[in-house]
């Protein structure tokens, strides 16, 4: 499976996490941007970068999530391994 195919289903995964604790999320797949945006009652309360474990932000993400913590949004990094969110 090709690097891009298995980020897109990593967000999935991470994606459906949030989604079964009662939060909106939306996916998001524009490079420089977080990959979801997590929401509650509307109201969006972080972003998150979906990487596989092991595999940590780019600079550019990092640059990102600079960027965004000056704009008052949280950018959480969430690991998946064998299609789970894991520690990273």
């Amino acid at each position: 499976m090709d690097i891009r195919k298995k980020g897109i289903e990593n967000e999935g995964v991470v994606a459906k996490h949030y989604r079964e604790q009662g939060y909106q999320v939306i996916e998001i797949n524009e490079k420089g941007f977080p990959d979801l945006i997590i929401l509650k009652d509307k109201q969006v309360l972080f972003f998150v970068e979906v990487k596989a474990r092991g595999v940590p932000p780019t600079h550019v993400q990092k640059e990102a999530h600079i960027k965004w913590k000056k704009e008052g949004f949280e950018t959480k990094v969430k690991c998946v391994a064998d299609g789970k969110v894991v520690k990273c």
